[in-house]
This record gives C-alpha cells, sequence and structure tokens, in this order.
C-alpha cells in the first residue's frame, strides 16, 4: 500500500514537472512551483526526491524505457530505412518505419515527453544522457561493423546523436515536410557513411 502512494505521489510530481515545462523554461521552474502544481507539500517532495534534477533523470529514464525500440540496432535500422526510402519518391513514406528510427529520434517524437526536448536546457542535457545509456551498445555495433577502435566508434556515434538531435532542435522537434525531406536525406547519408566506413577495413 505505502509503495503504491509513492508511486502515485512521484507520478504526480512528474507529470507536475511535465506540465510546468509546457508553460516555462526550466530555469525558471522551482522546488515550490512543481510543488504547487502537483500538489504535494516540500517535505513530500523531499521525501522521494533530492532536486529538481532528479525529476528530470527519472522522466529521461522513463521515456526511453517508453519508447518502443526496434529488434535491430541502429546501424542495420539505419541501412534498412535508406534502402526503404531511396526506393520511395514521397519522404513521407518514412512514417510507416519510424520505430527503426534511432532512440534519440523516437524518444523526441514520444508525445508525453515531447516539453523535455523543447526546453533548450534540457534537451541538450537528455540527448547526452541518451548517449550515454545506449553508446556501449551503439559503439559495440559500429566497432563490429565498420572495423574501427572503440575510441573512434564512440566519436561516430556521438556525432550521430548530435547531428540528428542539432537537426531537430533546428526544426522545432516538428514532424513536417521539412522534417521528412531532412530525414531522408541523413538516413541515405548516414547509410552511405557505413559503407563506406565498412571499405576501410
Amino acid at each position: 500500500m505505502a509503495d503504491n502512494r509513492a508511486k502515485i505521489t512521484r507520478s504526480a510530481i512528474k507529470d507536475g514537472m511535465l506540465d510546468l515545462l509546457a508553460k516555462m523554461p526550466f530555469q525558471y521552474v522551482t522546488v515550490a512551483s512543481l510543488c504547487r502544481e502537483a500538489g504535494v507539500g516540500r517535505a513530500t517532495f523531499y521525501t522521494h526526491y533530492t532536486g529538481l534534477m532528479d525529476v528530470i533523470n527519472e522522466l529521461a529514464d522513463e521515456a526511453i524505457s517508453a519508447t518502443r525500440r526496434s529488434p535491430m540496432d541502429n546501424h542495420e535500422a539505419i541501412a534498412v530505412l535508406a534502402e526503404r526510402v531511396s526506393a520511395n519518391s514521397d519522404p513521407r513514406a518514412l512514417e510507416a518505419w519510424l520505430d527503426l528510427m534511432p532512440m534519440c529520434q523516437r524518444v523526441a517524437d514520444h508525445p508525453k515527453y515531447r516539453s523535455l526536448f523543447k526546453d533548450d536546457f534540457l534537451s541538450e542535457y537528455i540527448i547526452m544522457r541518451i548517449f550515454r545509456k545506449e553508446r556501449a551498445a551503439s559503439v559495440d555495433s559500429i566497432c563490429r561493423q565498420c572495423g574501427l577502435s572503440e575510441e573512434v566508434a564512440e566519436k561516430v556515434f556521438l556525432f550521430s546523436v548530435m547531428g540528428l538531435f542539432a537537426v531537430n532542435r533546428s526544426l522545432g522537434w516538428k514532424k513536417d515536410d521539412a522534417w521528412y525531406e531532412a530525414q531522408r536525406a541523413l538516413l541515405v547519408y548516414m547509410a552511405g557513411g557505413v559503407e563506406a566506413l565498412k571499405k576501410l577495413k
């Protein structure tokens, strides 16, 4: 029973944070304003979290877990996507295969967590959290596919994550025609890069 109450309270605090972020930048959020939004007292807040960034970290990890994952690793999925969009003249055909998009794309597309990515400070913080969580599997995949050292493979992965992040931010995280055109070009570009790296083995 106590565990259930704790879950409900933490959920109210996290929902309160998302509601506040839809109204104001993170830099203006305070513990007091979050407590008011969530309908909890400060003592209750501090029973569950040590500060605001604890709430953000939990939300980011929840967003990553809630995102549907492809059974393929990111780089195999990019090759499949590139092949499919190259064979189709309509960039919006990509809509049918969004579950194959890289993790950073899928997380940012989740409607519940979108406000995390619209905040300039938080979006960069969260994308780096995704990078750290996905680094081991993605770096291993790049090493295997491209024959790169772990150190260089990590830089390739960082380039991919931060590059996609920068493009999405420049487009305002909106999935309009410009977004589909850009993603189509980027997928083909990235897949071509992987093929070129394989030849360097």
